[in-house]
């Protein structure tokens, strides 16, 4: 095997530490039974078996582990996954390509915050193939009684993605009444249209080339997808809609949090709290992109030539990395900024709010380290005030 380039094992290091830095922040979303040392572990894998993670734009990697935790789920795959995706933008005259990265939950992990609510003993999924349809081993339908038979056809096959013509959900509550949820083929691929990924018309209606989950796992992303609908009438699954959102809804979403925007101004706080709240989240300021110092760098180089378990890392040492210009610039600090920070701060009307300032704090290249501090401490006792009750 090559040795890793030092680049890769530069930004690996670099990512470690920002984990670290921010382990107090998934600790107070993670639930008891994962740890932050269990989720930083899962997260640092994800990383070494899709080293082009390295590569997308650092801020949206934490921002979707953090999404992740706030979920309780783990980036392994199996109860989701972090997926690249590219957004286009026009800067100046000229169309620049971002890497951006995306928290996903898999089947798996839907069916785990399903399970978690406590009002559901048991819920299943399965794609639906055209032959089982026309030999009667799938039955459904609609009217006063609704009726789902399905006895899978254990010796048909093999069937390929354009077999597939439908999917379904069935879930059980504690006291034995079934529920289920069926979507056909033209259903699946109108919510796969909406994905950045895997749609394949772009937005003029021409035809592109699909990648991402839909291509590599389009039964996985079948079964998800009827799932998710099925989740919006299961008892208590409601935070499932909350976090589950759409593959445009969420790009949009990152897209927005991560551009390069002015300060917001500060804000003058309305007579209600609910009010507040919304101005609050309505308004997003600038936090750059996550800049590393030269010494910081250097430090990071000998850190990883001594660490074996960097091994394996790939990527191209010509790159100068997410999140670095190459020179080791920090972006001018911007007083304006801290004292948006510190109004938000004073308003914040919920929990949920308070974290994202965190965050955003955290990762903002325009605070000095004091005022970073003080931030912080302004922050972590709003969370503790109103994690309290207070009113």
């Amino acid at each position: 095997m090559n040795a890793p380039a030092p680049r890769a094992r530069d930004e690996l290091v670099i990512l470690n530490q920002q984990l670290t830095t921010r382990a107090d922040q998934f600790r107070m979303v993670l639930p008891n039974h994962i740890s932050v040392e269990k989720f930083q572990r899962t997260v640092l894998t994800a990383v070494q078996n899709d080293p082009e993670l390295l590569n997308a734009d650092r801020q949206s990697l934490l921002l979707a582990c953090m999404k992740c935790a706030q979920d309780g789920l783990l980036p392994d795959k199996r109860e989701a996954a972090l997926v690249i995706f590219k957004e286009n933008k026009q800067v100046n005259g000229q169309w620049e390509t971002k890497l951006l990265v995306q928290y996903m939950p898999m089947v798996y992990g839907l069916r785990k915050k399903i399970l978690q609510s406590g009002e559901i003993s048991d819920i299943q999924t399965s794609v639906i193939y055209r032959a089982e349809v026309e030999s009667g081993a799938f039955y459904y339908e609609e009217g006063t009684n609704r009726t789902l038979r399905y006895k899978p056809d254990l010796l048909g096959g093999p069937y390929n993605d354009d077999d597939i013509v439908g999917a379904f959900s069935m879930a059980w509550t504690k006291d034995g009444v079934c529920s289920f949820e069926v979507m056909r083929r033209w259903e699946i691929d109108k919510v796969r249209e909406k994905s950045q990924t895997g749609a394949t018309k772009d937005r003029k209606g021409q035809s592109r080339k699909p990648s991402g989950p839909w291509v590599e796992w389009f039964s996985e992303q079948c079964r998800k997808t009827v799932m998710r609908r099925h989740s919006k009438s299961l008892p208590m699954s409601g935070d499932i809609i909350d976090v589950e959102a759409s593959d445009e809804i969420a790009a949009a979403s990152a897209s927005a949090v991560l551009a390069n925007q002015p300060a917001a101004p500060a804000i003058e706080p309305p007579p209600s709290r609910q009010a507040i709240a919304q101005q609050v989240d309505a308004n997003v300021i600038d936090i750059g992109l996550q800049t590393q110092p030269a010494d910081d760098l250097e430090a990071a180089r000998q850190v990883a030539a001594s660490d074996p378990s960097l091994d394996g890392i790939r990527n191209d040492p010509g790159d100068p990395g997410p999140g670095h210009d190459g020179d080791g610039v920090v972006a001018e600090f911007d007083p304006k900024a801290r004292d948006v920070f510190q109004n938000r701060i004073n308003i914040a009307a919920s929990v949920a709010s308070v974290l994202k300032i965190i965050t955003e704090i955290e990762n903002s290249t325009v605070l000095a380290d004091d005022w970073r501090t003080d931030l912080l401490k302004a922050a972590f006792a709003k969370k503790a005030e109103l994690a309290g009750g207070a009113k």
